[in-house]
């Protein structure tokens, strides 16, 4: 079968991958990436360290491929171009610089190399921080974009690689700041995935931080203040019962509404508080939009105005701001980047690539919102992620490092 829009068939191209992807690159790619730590901090995006990962060990790989087309964003993010563009066909491969803080995981940045059968794995595996989720990720993609442009097969379309300085945040800021802000678009984009299967859905999540404000006192006179803490409680209980959980996905499951911080002021004792801090995890089905979500919320949480301290016979004050969000995501098998993932999976590995939907969200629900048609699929060990196991399999970052190529040249040459 002729690849689509290219001169070469499904049989050359495989020939061509198979002949010059291989398995000792992908863990020299791997291993490399393990040792250059780009930890989540406090600074979030801003971590010098993220920014530092980019440009030295992924910005230098690029140009050594031939990459000359590269650029930055404001907030750091890399965006690369290869291609003629002439075609009309574009493909964007998303990576992502940040990963877990080392924590309690012994040699996070040595890049060890173990034998993947004790935890269930095939082959070689690379440990270290980051390596489940965004690292054998980027290597696949580097090994990918090497191996096609080392081919010296014209792209005639656009081939776009960037890779952001998140990947833990829980936001969609830096693709949006890709996106938005640098103008870039695709007909199709893959974001890396695990165990080589397709992400089709996941759930989306807003954060929601909300405040009840009282008035401090000796807690000897309670009825002199309004006690934050009696207000926060009554805020809990009204939105828990009434904000709307009604809805359900087959594959995906129920809308959630979870409390999952509070915090009182001041930290002092035998004091009725001053204010109360909470937070609200709300997760989003498909079709659900944040700031709908959000400003249910907002309205219920209010509610705690009319109701007076029972002590005191005061009232409170309360404030709701929304806090990072990331949209609901669901694309079928029809869906013409899966469509792409299965054909690549299916000649280059000899069966197609299972399809899941993941618990977790990332930013292919932003992407499929603005259009850009987005799956998830890559050598991910989710079981492994934020562990201190964490780690990917050699033999599985190459097969992924096959189906990214094999897309390139099918779709782009």
């Amino acid at each position: 079968m002729a690849a689509e829009g290219s001169s070469m068939n499904d049989a050359e191209i495989k020939a061509l991958l198979d002949e010059r992807i291989s398995r000792e690159r992908a863990k020299d790619l791997l291993v490399a990436l393990v040792k250059v730590p780009s930890p989540q901090t406090d600074l979030l995006e801003d971590e010098p360290l993220l920014k530092a990962f980019i440009t030295s060990a992924i910005e230098p790989r690029l140009r050594t491929m031939g990459f000359t087309d590269i650029r930055y964003d404001p907030m750091g993010n890399l965006i690369a171009n290869y291609g003629a563009g002439t075609s009309g066909k574009s493909l964007m491969l998303i990576g992502n610089a940040m990963n877990q803080p080392a924590a309690t995981m012994p040699n996070p940045y040595a890049g060890d190399v173990v034998d993947g059968a004790a935890y269930g794995l095939p082959g070689e595996c690379v440990m270290g921080k980051g390596a489940s989720e965004q690292k054998a990720n980027l290597a696949a993609m580097l090994h990918a974009m090497e191996t096609v442009i080392a081919s010296e097969i014209p792209i005639n379309g656009q081939l776009i690689f960037t890779c952001c300085v998140s990947g833990e945040t829980g936001k969609h800021d830096a693709i949006k700041s890709v996106v938005e802000g640098a103008g870039v678009r695709a007909d199709m984009a893959v974001l890396g995935g695990t165990g080589l299967k397709i992400t089709l859905g996941n759930r989306g999540r807003i954060d929601v931080f909300v405040t009840v404000k009282g008035s401090p006192c000796h807690s000897s006179r309670p009825w002199d203040g309004v006690n934050a803490i009696t207000g926060a409680t009554e805020a809990i209980r009204l939105l828990l019962d009434k904000v709307k959980m009604d809805k359900t996905h087959p594959q995906l499951g129920r809308q959630s509404l979870t409390v999952n911080h509070i915090r009182s002021f001041p930290e002092s004792t035998h004091t009725v508080q001053e204010r109360c801090e909470f937070t609200l995890d709300r997760r989003l089905l498909p079709g659900e939009d944040p700031n709908d979500a959000f400003a249910e919320i907002e309205r219920i949480a209010k509610e705690v105005e009319r109701i007076k301290d029972p002590v005191s016979g005061k009232t409170y004050g309360v404030e709701v701001r929304l806090g990072p969000y990331m949209y609901p995501s669901l694309v079928t098998t029809e869906s013409s980047v899966v469509r792409a993932l299965l054909r690549a999976s299916e000649v280059m590995l000899g069966k197609p690539a299972e399809t899941y939907y993941s618990p977790s969200a990332f930013d292919q629900g932003y992407l499929n919102h603005v259009g850009i048609a987005t799956a998830n699929f890559g050598p991910g060990e989710h079981q492994y992620a934020h562990t201190d196991y964490d780690m990917a399999s050699v033999e599985r970052t190459a097969d992924a490092a096959k189906v990214y190529a094999f897309m390139m040249l099918d779709y782009l040459s």
